[in-house]
C-alpha cells in the first residue's frame, strides 16, 4: 500500500505541472500519452517528460500514428522522441535514416517522412497536423509543443454505473471526460447527482475518503486521520453530505430531512424528492432502503490475470487466487516448493498449485497426501533398515518383520485369521476388507448391522456387493458383550475359591500325618519309658547288695 502512495505522489505532482500548459490525454492499455502547447527545444521538452517518470512520444507502429491524430487538435509543431546522434549523417537506407528514439534503440514498424535533407548536422523530429508528417528541426529550436508517453503498471477499468447516475473522469494528467475506457493510477471518477468520488489505486476503485495525503482524500474542506480512518470535516454552518466527502449549509424546512431515504436525498429535474443509494447498493422496493448488492456478480470487477473478486458489505475487493501472490500489483504464481515445501519427500510446483510424491517404496498416506508411508505391494517385501545399524528395522503397517537366511523380510499380516470382520473377510496386502451379507449394512469397517427393511427368517445369505473398508491391526475391534465379559469374572471368582478350598484341604491332611517331638530342657526331671513284660515264672530279686533273698 505504501508503494501505491508514493505513486500517487508521483502522479499527483505530475497533474500540477502540467496544468501550466494546454494539453490533452489519451490512455490505452498501460499506456497514457499527452500532448503539451508548452514552446520549447528538443532538450527541454524531453526534460519537462522525464520530470514525470515518462518520455518524448516513441511513434513506432500504425496505431501510435493514430493516437497522435487523436491528441493533436490545433496546428503547430510538435517534438516527439527520434533524433540523429550528434555528428552522425542520415542514412537513406534504413526506415529511420540513421535516427534513433530517445530510448537508444531504432526498432519501428512505422515511418513517416516528410520532406527530408542529408544535411549533416544535429537534427530532431517533430509532427504537425497536416498530415502528421516526420519533419526534421534544429534540436536547438522552439518549437509549439511537444509529446509524452508515460507508462503505468496498473489501470482501472472504467466504473459501472446506474442508469440514473453520470460520471466525469479526471486523469492524472488534467484530461477529463466522460466516456473514457481506460484511466491511470491516481485517476478520480465523480459520480452525480450525489457527488460520491473514487481513486483509481491498484486496478480497483477505492471509495472516498481514502488516504489524507492523496489529493486530501476526496475531501471538499479539511481531511482527517481519525483512529486510522479518513474522516472529512466541516467548517461551523455546514454538515457533511451523504457522500462523507462535501459540506452543505443546513436548510431550513429541507423536504429530505423527514423523507427517510437510507443514503442520498436528492431533488429531481421536476423538484420532486427521491432517494439513491451508494455505489454497491441498490434501491429497496420501497424506494427508500437500499439492499446490498453482488458487485462479483460482473467478471469485469477483477479483471487482472489469476484475481478473484471477494465481496464485502457495499463493495468488493480483489485479491490473487489461492497459488499466486501479489507482487508490482500483478499476482504471480507463489512457488510453494521453495525452501521448506509442504511436500515430505518430493515436490513439484505448478502454476498455481504444486503436486507431492513420494521415494521409491513408499506411497502417500490417506490423511494427509504431502506426507509419506513405507509400502509394499506383495507379501513378502524387505525390510528398512538403518545402514548404521542393521537391527534397527521398519515395516509397513499391516506387516510383521522375519528374519529368513539373515535376511530381514517384511511379511503380511493375514488380519482375516484373527476374526477382524463379523462376516466376510478379505486380507490385502498390509490390510484387509471387510463386507457384509445381503440385507446387512458395514459398520465402523467390521461390524454388520442388519436394515430394518430385511427382518424375516434371520437367514440372510452372501451377496455380490461388498462395502469394503480397510483396516490395520493395530485398530482390532473387540468383540465380547457386556454379558460375555460378566460371565468370563465369574468363572474366574468360581475357579480362585475351588484353588482355595483344595489348598487348605490338603494343607489338613498333611499336618495330621507328622508327630510332633518335644525336646528335652535342661534341670527337668525325665523318666524314660521301659517295655513292661508280664512273665510266666517268677525271677528271683536281688536286692541293691547283691544278696540274695531267701
Amino acid at each position: 500500500m505504501r508503494d501505491i502512495i508514493v505513486m500517487v505522489f508521483v502522479t499527483l505532482t505530475f497533474m500540477m505541472r502540467v496544468g501550466e500548459a494546454q494539453h490533452n490525454a489519451y490512455c490505452e492499455g498501460n499506456h497514457c500519452f499527452a500532448v503539451f502547447q508548452d514552446p520549447a527545444d528538443f532538450a527541454t521538452a524531453q526534460k519537462h517528460c522525464e520530470s514525470n517518470n515518462g518520455q518524448l512520444m516513441t511513434v513506432r507502429s500504425l496505431e501510435s500514428h493514430y493516437i497522435i491524430s487523436i491528441l493533436i487538435g490545433i496546428t503547430g509543431d510538435y517534438w516527439i522522441g527520434l533524433r540523429l546522434p550528434s555528428g552522425q549523417c542520415p542514412d537513406s537506407a534504413s526506415d529511420l535514416r540513421g535516427y534513433r528514439w530517445i530510448t537508444g534503440d531504432n526498432s519501428t514498424d512505422f515511418q513517416n517522412w516528410g520532406l527530408i535533407d542529408n544535411v549533416c548536422s544535429s537534427k530532431c523530429v517533430s509532427v504537425s497536423k497536416i498530415e502528421l508528417n516526420w519533419t526534421e528541426q534544429s534540436c536547438d529550436r522552439e518549437i509549439n509543443g511537444y509529446l509524452c508517453e508515460y507508462n503505468f503498471p496498473s489501470c482501472c477499468k472504467r466504473i459501472d454505473i446506474k442508469s440514473e447516475e453520470s460520471v466525469l473522469y479526471e486523469t492524472p494528467f488534467g484530461f477529463e471526460g466522460e466516456d473514457l475506457l481506460v484511466l491511470p493510477l491516481g485517476s478520480t471518477v465523480t459520480l452525480n447527482p450525489f457527488g460520491s468520488k473514487y481513486i483509481c489505486l491498484s486496478e480497483q476503485w477505492m471509495q472516498g475518503p481514502w488516504n489524507c495525503d492523496v489529493l486530501n482524500g476526496g475531501c471538499e474542506d479539511e481531511c482527517l486521520s481519525i483512529n486510522q480512518q479518513p474522516v472529512c470535516i466541516c467548517p461551523p454552518g455546514k454538515i457533511l453530505h451523504d457522500n462523507k466527502l462535501t459540506c452543505v449549509v443546513v436548510v431550513q424546512n429541507d423536504p429530505c430531512l423527514n423523507f427517510g431515504c437510507a443514503h442520498v436525498c436528492y431533488q429531481q429535474n421536476d423538484s420532486s424528492i427521491a432517494c439513491m443509494c451508494h455505489h454497491g447498493y441498490a434501491l429497496a422496493e420501497d424506494g427508500k432502503k437500499c439492499k446490498d448488492i453482488d458487485d462479483c456478480f460482473d467478471d469485469r470487477q477483477c479483471p487482472g490475470q489469476n484475481y478473484e473478486c471477494v465481496k464485502n458489505i457495499g463493495g468488493f475487493k480483489c485479491r490473487c487466487q489461492n497459488g499466486f501472490k501479489m507482487m508490482n500489483d500483478v499476482c504471480i504464481d507463489e512457488d510453494e516448493c521453495y525452501m521448506d515445501g509442504p511436500c515430505e519427500h518430493l515436490c513439484e510446483n505448478t502454476l498455481g498449485s504444486y503436486n507431492c510424491s513420494c521415494f521409491e517404496g513408499y506411497i502417500a498416506t490417506r490423511k494427509d497426501p504431502n506426507k509419506c508411508q513405507l509400502h509394499c505391494p506383495f507379501e513378502e517385501c524387505l525390510a528398512e533398515c538403518d545402514p548404521n545399524d542393521p537391527q534397527q528395522c521398519n515395516c509397513p503397517e499391516g506387516y510383521l518383520s522375519d528374519v529368513r537366511n539373515e535376511i530381514r523380510l517384511c511379511i503380511d499380516i493375514n488380519e482375516c485369521d484373527n476374526g477382524y470382520c463379523e462376516h466376510n473377510c478379505n486380507n490385502t496386502y498390509g490390510g484387509h476388507m471387510c463386507s457384509c451379507y445381503e440385507g446387512f449394512d458395514l459398520v465402523d469397517g467390521w461390524k454388520c448391522v442388519q436394515r430394518k427393511s430385511s427382518e424375516g427368517s434371520g437367514f440372510t445369505t452372501p451377496s455380490d456387493f461388498m462395502t469394503p473398508s480397510v483396516k490395520y491391526p493395530t485398530q482390532r475391534p473387540s468383540t465380547v458383550t457386556a454379558g460375555g465379559l460378566i460371565g468370563i469374572i465369574v468363572c474366574i471368582v468360581i475357579v480362585v475359591l475351588v484353588m482355595v478350598f483344595l489348598l487348605q484341604h490338603i494343607l489338613k491332611r498333611r499336618s495330621k500325618l507328622e508327630v510332633p517331638s518335644a525336646p528335652k530342657t535342661q534341670g527337668d526331671d525325665g523318666h524314660d519309658l521301659e517295655q513292661v513284660r508280664t512273665e510266666k515264672y517268677p525271677k528271683p530279686s536281688v536286692d541293691r547288695n547283691f544278696k540274695q533273698d531267701t
